[in-house]
């Protein structure tokens, strides 16, 4: 079975997805040794059973189309930047999703992951396990490296508490993805996601220092319901991918002037925008 659209609700519980993304994954540009584990620590069995529920979510519950899919490069290294939807991040795993089981030949996509994250009582396990990272210049390099792709959401802390108020408003971008694809010569692929500010539904914030994050968000769920309040409400998700960008080669000189790299920066923040107002009628600037 190629097709993800083939698998039955049953084939979800009988181990039949499991395999799926199993065979997936080890087609990938991802490399594991005879143990199941890759560079990272990334683990083959876990990976292939998280993923199996990803794509549930992927499929049945988020009905997620992939759109430009064909912009994603077959080989090499790359950065996917795109939007971010606060709380959990189920736009990641969506990207994540799409690289496996929407390309002919599937690509590994990992998340640079909130230093915070491996914090938290066993968030280290599930970073490494799950193969995710966090953002270093040697796990980015290594990634490269490994002719592998990064996905990354640049609006820093404030974009992990945008409210439903301000949707799909693409809050300003930091510099260090841009810093990476000049000194990698690796290209950009413009990514707006759809769906995800709906399933998050952010009220608002509560400011604090909670295990390293600055704070916490406010939704019609969470914290009323404790950690049940993560859980998204259902929205239908849209991923867009647009043609790479190779800022290198257009501006090789770039990376020895900190304003120029903001220039660049604020204008792939504005592209993003600019996609998203294009296929939801919005008018942010």
């Amino acid at each position: 079975m190629d097709d993800y659209r083939e698998l039955k609700n049953k084939d979800f519980f009988n181990g039949t997805a499991v395999e799926f993304m199993k065979n997936k994954i080890q087609n990938s540009d991802i490399a594991f040794d005879e143990n199941g584990y890759d560079d990272f620590g990334t683990s083959l069995d876990m990976i292939s059973k998280v993923g199996s529920v990803i794509l549930f979510i992927y499929k049945n519950y988020f009905k997620a189309d992939a759109h430009g899919i064909e912009n994603i490069p077959v080989e090499g290294p790359g950065l996917i930047v795109a939007n971010h939807a606060p709380i959990l991040p189920f736009d990641a795993a969506m990207i994540w999703t799409a690289g496996l089981v929407e390309l002919e030949k599937p690509r590994f996509i990992r998340t640079i992951v909130n230093k915070s994250i491996p914090g938290i009582p066993g968030g280290s396990v599930l970073v490494i396990r799950g193969g995710q990272i966090v953002g270093c210049d040697e796990n980015v390099k290594k990634v490269f490296e490994n002719q592998n792709l990064i996905v990354v959401f640049p609006t820093g802390a404030e974009g992990d508490v945008h409210t439903i108020f301000d949707k799909y408003k693409v809050d300003k971008f930091t510099v260090g993805f841009m810093e990476y694809a000049l000194k990698y010569r690796t290209p950009i692929i413009p990514t707006c996601v759809t769906g995800s500010e709906e399933a998050a539904m952010t009220l608002g914030k509560v400011d604090l220092n909670f295990l390293g994050f600055k704070h916490l968000p406010l939704t019609p769920l969470f914290p009323w319901l404790g950690l049940l309040g993560l859980v998204p409400l259902p929205s239908k998700f849209d991923i867009y991918f647009d043609t790479p960008i190779n800022y290198y080669e257009e501006h090789p000189d770039a990376m020895a002037e900190p304003k120029r790299v903001r220039e660049l920066v604020d204008g792939l923040r504005s592209h993003i925008q600019g996609m998203l107002n294009e296929r939801l009628g919005l008018s942010h600037p």
